[in-house]
């Protein structure tokens, strides 16, 4: 495992290296297969922060007011899973009914200064896929250290690691309950 002083080092230098592939992607001659591996690159470095994150956070999110959007296109299971964060402690949840208008959302809150710190989004949805949502959100400038999960029928290995690939910072597979929320989300709360 790493010392916190390797973790902040690695952290430092991925987030440099992030900004850098970020800046070659708003040039307008960066297109088709050449983009789309810098995106893939940039995904990577995403995932890589994001775990080093979870291994040293820099600030203990139990001590302020988590925002968490929930992304599902079944009405039923946006208010099962809003239940369930409530149930753990989580006071500001928002919802959105498909990907467009999750990333909408964390635009918003963005601008607003009031990021999610959390997303919690079904893979599988009209217009937008999760993983699309999470795509967009990883090689998004703003939004690429958002903490986002993956929660999906899809349980087979080749999904898992799709899931994972793209940058999730954990998955679930349905169905859910109040007790693996509680596991999976004990890093943000006391659950």
């Amino acid at each position: 495992m790493f010392t916190p002083k390797e973790i902040d080092f690695l952290k430092k230098e991925l987030n440099f290296s992030v900004s850098q592939v970020q800046e070659k992607l708003d040039e307008p001659d960066i297109e088709g297969a050449k983009r789309y591996q810098l995106e893939e690159k940039l995904i990577t470095m995403v995932s890589v922060v994001n775990k080093l994150e979870r291994a040293r956070p820099e600030k203990d999110l139990r001590n302020k007011s988590v925002r968490v959007l929930i992304v599902d296109d079944v009405d039923s299971m946006r208010k099962v899973h809003r239940h369930y964060m409530l149930s753990c402690g989580f006071r500001h949840i928002d919802m959105a009914e498909d990907g467009l208008r999750a990333y909408s959302l964390m635009r918003k809150a963005i601008a607003e200064n009031k990021p999610y710190n959390l997303v919690i989004s079904d893979w599988e949805m009209p217009k937008v896929s999760g993983l699309e949502l999470l795509r967009k959100v990883r090689t998004d400038k703003e939004l690429w250290k958002t903490p986002f999960f993956l929660i999906t029928s899809l349980g087979d290995k080749a999904h898992i690691l799709q899931g994972i690939n793209t940058g999730a910072t954990g998955y679930m597979v349905k169905p859910i309950n109040q007790k693996i929320v509680n596991q999976k989300f004990k890093d943000y709360l006391d659950c």
